[in-house]
């Protein structure tokens, strides 16, 4: 059975409680060390982490959805180099999977665990929500839309707790993203990578931070 546009609407929403507004992702750091003062350069940190997400997050759905070996998995943890996001993907995880399990029942009859394990690798956020979704119904390219749409919504989230900005001026931001989610689906690469070390750095300088809103 198909996914519904209704049941992706249901897994996009801001309430379900997955954990995701518990991480910043590296954004309460930027802000902290003065890379990110302002609205502009808060559209264009995002639209930065836009492109290390359609760079790395999308051609590694591409493998989880097509083929889910092993070696993709193993490649995928070798490739968390950020102690603070390997820590928030796993624990995301874990979040994500009580919400689907509820949404889906089937999904208690699927050992997804086993194939983590079978790479030596811990269950990791992406590659669990794709098995997930796709013994769900959800096609790839719904997918990829709704990993984008949440990993921009939850960073914008953040900015306003962080009082960068306001819940007004979120939702333009918000709009802009959107628009920019859809060429960045275009531009998906056929080999994973990393092309934003700034965001990089911020991600790895929070723990350092004196006082965090956030827990990555």
């Amino acid at each position: 059975m198909a996914l519904t546009s209704i049941q992706l609407m249901h897994l996009a929403d801001s309430a379900l409680p997955v954990g995701g507004f518990a991480f910043s992702s590296g954004l309460e750091a930027a802000v902290k060390s003065g890379m990110v003062r302002t609205r502009p350069e808060l559209v264009g940190y995002l639209n930065g982490a836009l492109k290390q997400w359609g760079a790395f997050e999308l051609p590694f759905i591409s493998g989880f959805y097509n083929d889910g070996s092993s070696a993709t998995l193993s490649r995928y943890d070798r490739m968390m180099l950020a102690g603070t996001m390997r820590k928030a993907s796993i624990a995301q995880a874990r979040g994500w999977f009580r919400v689907l399990a509820a949404f889906f029942p089937a999904l208690e009859n699927h050992d997804f665990k086993s194939r983590f394990k079978a790479a030596g690798s811990p269950v990791h956020y992406l590659p669990l929500l794709t098995f997930c979704l796709k013994e769900a119904g959800a096609t790839e390219a719904q997918v990829k839309e709704l990993c984008l749409f949440t990993l921009s919504r939850d960073q914008i989230s953040a900015a306003v707790r962080l009082g960068l900005i306001g819940p007004s001026s979120a939702q333009s931001i918000q709009s802009e993203v959107e628009r920019e989610i859809a060429a960045t689906l275009l531009a998906e690469p056929a080999e994973p990578r990393r092309g934003a070390p700034m965001i990089e750095l911020a991600q790895m300088l929070h723990p350092s931070l004196y006082t965090r809103l956030f827990q990555n």
